[in-house]
């Protein structure tokens, strides 16, 4: 997934906005730490104080250099903005304010930052192998007209590819797309060849399904942690993780998560209460952990 390094943003804004000294009377120019879009289809706007400052007022734009417009004023050094549409682009920036001798003294105004209100999603998708079936066999999911599972069995990326699987998941067109894939091309532990050409074919699925809709949110789940009775090597797995996880998040619309945050011990492997008899497959716990932090990953970003 594309990951937010807010601490680092701020915490480097903050060693900037030290380094200045603020003359007499006057307000710093104000630095926002986040912009990040929620699945509510809201804009969440997160700033630094600025010394002296009573008051903050939010502008917003649909054009970087010009057309700005006040759409709220806070005290706080956060703001969200509910008032965008769908699927619309906006640039943001703030400035502050103080009262002194009955006259207002604002700061020049930050720099500007982008960002795209999300859809809200009506239509899930679910794809990928035996993993994934799992969600439909240990009941965690009811398929019907707002979520679909798209799984087989033993099926790899290629073989992904060239199945009517890929086909029905494009024509169902979801607004957000979770996936899973890889797992039984790790079998054999593929060279570095391998995998690039495991990794081609999960790009074009990707492709085929941003081209089926642009506007669809696409999380791609790196392949699971495997426990110690798996035959897959775990440093293979970890492995074609970083290179899958470095070729896809450059594409559009498209987040990678990584599931060892939620299912690996501290040795790395598969935690034993996660893990089935051959250290590769789920137990029905898993399941339920793995759900609950897919919904919170796509919260916002």
């Amino acid at each position: 997934m594309k990951k937010i390094r807010g601490i680092l943003v701020i915490l480097c804004l903050v060693l900037f906005c030290q380094s200045g000294v603020q003359a007499a009377g006057k307000l710093k120019k104000p630095f926002m730490g986040s912009v990040t879009a929620t699945d509510k289809a809201t804009i969440k706007l997160i700033w630094l104080p600025v010394k002296d400052a009573r008051k903050y007022e939010i502008y917003r734009s649909t054009s970087k250099k010009s057309g700005y417009q006040k759409i709220g004023t806070t005290k706080k050094t956060k703001y969200t903005d509910k008032t965008g549409k769908q699927l619309k682009t906006y640039y943001y920036k703030i400035r502050a304010l103080k009262k002194e001798d009955g006259k207002s003294i604002y700061s020049p105004y930050s720099m500007p930052m982008e960002k795209k209100v999300r859809k809200i999603v009506k239509t899930t998708a679910y794809a990928g192998d035996s993993l994934m079936v799992g969600l439909v066999n240990y009941g965690k999911i009811e398929e019907n007209k707002s979520q679909k599972v798209f799984a087989q069995v033993g099926i790899t990326t290629s073989g992904y590819y060239k199945s009517d699987l890929l086909k029905n998941l494009t024509a169902y067109k979801p607004d957000r797309l979770y996936i899973m894939l890889g797992v039984n091309d790790m079998a054999g532990n593929p060279s570095e060849k391998g995998m690039d050409t495991i990794i081609s074919y999960y790009k074009k699925i990707l492709k085929a399904c941003i081209a089926s809709n642009p506007d669809m949110e696409i999380f791609v789940m790196g392949v699971s942690p495997v426990g110690k009775t798996s035959n897959i090597s775990l440093k293979t797995v970890n492995y074609y993780n970083t290179k899958m996880e470095r070729s896809v998040v450059p594409l559009k619309n498209v987040y990678y998560y990584d599931l060892a945050l939620e299912l690996s011990g501290d040795d790395g492997y598969l935690r034993p209460e996660y893990a089935a008899s051959d250290g590769l497959h789920w137990t029905s716990k898993t399941y339920d952990t793995v759900l609950k932090a897919m919904r919170e990953c796509v919260k916002e970003y």
